[in-house]
C-alpha cells in the first residue's frame, strides 16, 4: 500500500502542457511527499497539435522568447519565429534532456476515467483505463490520486451546419485536415472563419494559384503582425522585427497594479487608445494594423475582448479591394507590404458568413447592410470547388465520468472546479495576444504547489478575463500578462522588487520591470525557483529588451510605466482617504 503522502498522477496528453505538467510534477517530488507521474498519449509521438494538426509553411505566431518553457530555451540564433516542426523538434529535446521518456505511454488511447469506489484500504481515487495499441489493443488499467487532463483546446473539429453544402461541386473539410497547398491549386476556395488558420490557407491559396479565394466570417479580426516591421516613417524604412507579445512591460500594467485599477480593466482601455491613434498615423485605420476590411464592431475592438490575429501575410490581398489612400501620405509614412505581395494583382474576397448554398452550388449570403464587403459581394456569383472550415475547435471530455468536472467547471483560476482540487485541466485558456504553453507551465506550477500544500484556493476575484458576450462560443479568453501574474502571486513565484535586487541586481530587477511575463521570471524566487533563471534573465530576456533600442524603451518602457505609477499611486490615496472600499481579508 502507498504511503500516506503519497501521490499517484496520470497526465493525459503529450502535448506542451502534458509534457510541462509530468516535469513539473516530478521536479516538485520530495521523500516525505513523493509524487509518481505516468502520461498517456492516443498518438505515436509526442507534440499534440502541432504534430497533428499542422500544415505545409505553418509557423509559431508567438515568439520562441515567450513560447519556450522556463528552463528550456531555443539557442540565440533561432529566428523569433519558427516553423511548427522545429518546435515539435524543440518538444522532442525537452523529453529527452529532462529524462521524461520513461514515463511517457504512447499509443495508449484513454477511454474512460472513472471514480473508484471507496473502501478502508483504498489509496487511489481515480481509475484511468486506456488501450495499449503496443500491446495490440489490449485494455489496461491505471489507479492514481490525481488527473491532469491536457488534451488541448483544439482536438475536436467545430464544424457548423450550413443547409446546402452538399451541392458544393468540390470538396469540404476542416482545417485540421488540410496539409499542403496542393490541396488549393486551381480551386475556387471558400474558406470560412477569420482566425490565424484561415488567414494561413488564404495566403497558401493565393501563392498555391487557386482560381479564386473568399473568406467569410460572422463579426470580424483584429489584425497584428506578429513582429513589428516594415515601417516607413519620415523617408526611414524599418526593418527590424520585434515580436509584440515581448513588448508589454511588467511594472505597473502587470505587477504591482491596484486592484480596482485591475478590475475596470483601465489599463487595456487606455492601451487601445493610444495604439489606435498610433495606427491611423502608420496606416490609415484604426481597425488593425493596415486592416481595411474585416474590422470588428467598434464596441468590440479593442485589447479588453478579442484575440489578436497574427497572421498578417493575408492581409495585402484582402485589402487591396478597399484600401484606401493614407490622407497623411505626403509624409511618407505608414506598412510597407513585402514586395511580392504588394506587386500582385491577385485579391482575397471577403463576405458575410454563408446562410445556404443553392442547388446549383452558389453561395448565398447573409445579409448585413452594414458590411461594406457585403455590398460588394451580395451580387457575386460564388461557386466554391473547395470549402475549407477554419471554425475552431469545440471541447469534448466523452471519456470522463459524468460525475466529473470538466474544463468549463474549472472556475478557479480556469484550472480547478471548486469541489474537485485532484482534477487539474491545464492549457485550456487562450490568451489574447500570448501563447499557451508557458501559460501551461505556469498552471502546472499553481496545481503542483496546490496539491503539495505549498498554497491554498485563492478565494479572491480574477481580473484576467477577456471581456466576451454571453452569447460568444469562447468564455475561455485572458489576458496573457494579468493571469500569469495572479497565477504567480498565488504560489508565491511572483517577486518582490526590493527582494529581487537583493537577490539577483539590478539588472535583472530592470529587466523584469521592462520585460514582459515570461514564465522564466516567476522563476527566480519562490517555491519553483530555477538555478537557471538568472543566467536567462540576464541574457535572453534582456536583450528582449535592448533590442528595442532607445525609443522602443521610452514608448514601451518609461512612458507607460510612469502613466501607469500614477495611475495606481492615484488608487492608492484614494483608497487612504475612504472614496475606494479597502480590500476585505480573504478568509
Amino acid at each position: 500500500m502507498a504511503g500516506r503522502d503519497a501521490m499517484r498522477v496520470a497526465v493525459i496528453g503529450a502535448g506542451p502542457g502534458g509534457l510541462t505538467t509530468l516535469k513539473t510534477l516530478l521536479e516538485a517530488s520530495t521523500p516525505d511527499r513523493p509524487i509518481e507521474a505516468t502520461l498517456f498519449e492516443a498518438e505515436d509521438d509526442v507534440g499534440g497539435t502541432f504534430q497533428y494538426r499542422s500544415y505545409e509553411n505553418a509557423e509559431l505566431v508567438s515568439s520562441k522568447q515567450l513560447t519556450s518553457f522556463s528552463d528550456h530555451r531555443f539557442p540565440l540564433s533561432t529566428p523569433d519565429h519558427i516553423s511548427l516542426p522545429q518546435y515539435v523538434e524543440y518538444l522532442r529535446s525537452y523529453v529527452d534532456r529532462f529524462g521524461l521518456g520513461p514515463l511517457i505511454k504512447l499509443g495508449c488511447r484513454v477511454t474512460q476515467i472513472q471514480p473508484l469506489e471507496k473502501s478502508s484500504d483504498q489509496k487511489w481515487k481515480h481509475r484511468v483505463k486506456y488501450v495499449d495499441k503496443q500491446q495490440g489493443g489490449r485494455e489496461r488499467t491505471f489507479d492514481c490520486s490525481h488527473i491532469a487532463i491536457c488534451t488541448g483546446l483544439h482536438v475536436q473539429s467545430n464544424i457548423p451546419n450550413i443547409p446546402g453544402i452538399e451541392n458544393v461541386k468540390g470538396e469540404a473539410y476542416h482545417s485540421s485536415q488540410y496539409k499542403q497547398r496542393s490541396q488549393l491549386t486551381g480551386r475556387d476556395v471558400l474558406i470560412l472563419g477569420c482566425g490565424e488558420t484561415a488567414m494561413d490557407i488564404a495566403y497558401e491559396a493565393i501563392k498555391a494559384d487557386a482560381n479564386s479565394v473568399t473568406m467569410c466570417f460572422r463579426t470580424g479580426f483584429l489584425s497584428f503582425p506578429k513582429a513589428l516591421s516594415r515601417f516607413q516613417v519620415f523617408g526611414k524604412q524599418f526593418k527590424g522585427g520585434l515580436p509584440i507579445d515581448g513588448l508589454i512591460t511588467n511594472l505597473f500594467e502587470t505587477a504591482y497594479v491596484h486592484r480596482a485599477i485591475a478590475a475596470s480593466r483601465l489599463r487595456w482601455f487606455v492601451s487601445d487608445f493610444v495604439i489606435k491613434r498610433v495606427l491611423w498615423f502608420l496606416t490609415g485605420t484604426q481597425a488593425g494594423m493596415n486592416q481595411h476590411v474585416g474590422a470588428l464592431p467598434n464596441d468590440r475592438l479593442g485589447r479588453a475582448y478579442v484575440f489578436l490575429n497574427k497572421s498578417s501575410k493575408a492581409m495585402p490581398y484582402l485589402n487591396r479591394p478597399y484600401q484606401e489612400k493614407h490622407p497623411l501620405g505626403f509624409l511618407g509614412n505608414g506598412y510597407v507590404d513585402p514586395p511580392e505581395d504588394a506587386n500582385s494583382k491577385r485579391w482575397v474576397d471577403t463576405c458575410t458568413f454563408p446562410q445556404r448554398i443553392d442547388e446549383t452550388g452558389k453561395v448565398i449570403f447573409e445579409k448585413r447592410e452594414d458590411r461594406k464587403d457585403w455590398r460588394r459581394m451580395k451580387n457575386a456569383e460564388v461557386r466554391p470547388t473547395c470549402v475549407v472550415y477554419c471554425t475552431g475547435y469545440k471541447q469534448v471530455f466523452s471519456w470522463l465520468d459524468s460525475s466529473y468536472p470538466t474544463a468549463s467547471d474549472a472556475t478557479i483560476r480556469n484550472i480547478i472546479a471548486p469541489s474537485r482540487p485532484d482534477i487539474a485541466f491545464i492549457g485550456f485558456v487562450r490568451p489574447g495576444v500570448g501563447a499557451i504553453p508557458p501559460i501551461a507551465e505556469q498552471q502546472a506550477m499553481w496545481w503542483t504547489a496546490l496539491i503539495t500544500a505549498r498554497m491554498q484556493i485563492p478565494k479572491d476575484p480574477p481580473h484576467y478575463h477577456l471581456l466576451a458576450r454571453e452569447s460568444s462560443r469562447i468564455q475561455y479568453g485572458v489576458d496573457h500578462s494579468a493571469y500569469m501574474s495572479t497565477l504567480a502571486k498565488d504560489f508565491g513565484g511572483a517577486p518582490g522588487l526590493v527582494e529581487l535586487w537583493r537577490a539577483h541586481g539590478l539588472k535583472i530587477l530592470f529587466t523584469y520591470c521592462f520585460g514582459a511575463s515570461f514564465v522564466t521570471f516567476y522563476r527566480l524566487m519562490g517555491p519553483f525557483k530555477s538555478e537557471e533563471a538568472p543566467k536567462i534573465a540576464r541574457t535572453e530576456l534582456a536583450e528582449t529588451i535592448t533590442r528595442r533600442g532607445i525609443l522602443g524603451n521610452l514608448f514601451f518602457g518609461v512612458i507607460p510605466m510612469i502613466f501607469y505609477g500614477m495611475v495606481n499611486t492615484a488608487a492608492m490615496i484614494l483608497e487612504l482617504c475612504g472614496f475606494i472600499p479597502k480590500e476585505k481579508p480573504v478568509v
